[in-house]
């Protein structure tokens, strides 16, 4: 599963790993996965007696976005792969296929595996985009004003 994460890593068109929806042709399926690990885990579950016989495995992830369901996808497609369904160099034959009917059915992950664990933000952006929109507020203001004389 590890070496097939490392052909995420990058800049790629992850048209395979994406769902299509309403706004699929709008957006560019190009992204960059700029972190892929796969590590165990003691799981949030590990401590309940009847949980203790599964295997928690984290996976993460890292980008400035992500397409619609495209990390159910990946992990679906790693899983596959740490299952056997898949090969490693498998992964890297669905990037380049571009084609999201290319993903076979049972390399996509259910919604209930999988949670957000933490977002992260550039603080300056943040700032920056603060700033833009105060000063918009103030033009409009001033607009207002200077027409309604």
């Amino acid at each position: 599963m590890r070496d097939a994460a490392q052909f995420l890593l990058g800049t790629h068109d992850f048209s395979t790993f994406c769902s299509l929806n309403s706004e699929t042709p709008f957006r560019s399926p190009v992204k960059t996965i700029l972190q892929a690990d796969i590590q165990p885990s003691s799981g949030f579950l590990s401590h309940h007696y009847e949980y203790r016989g599964l295997e928690f495995w984290e996976l993460k992830f890292k980008s400035r976005s992500f397409l619609y369901r495209q990390v159910r996808r990946m992990v679906g497609a790693l899983v596959a792969v740490g299952q056997g369904k898949l090969a490693p160099h498998h992964i890297k034959e669905l990037l380049e296929m571009k084609d999201a009917r290319a993903l076979p059915p049972f390399a996509m992950a259910p919604p209930s595996g999988l949670f957000l664990k933490s977002v992260e933000y550039n603080e300056a952006a943040w700032e920056i985009r603060i700033k833009r929109q105060t000063c918009r507020r103030y033009q409009i203001d001033v607009s207002k004003v200077w027409y309604s004389r």
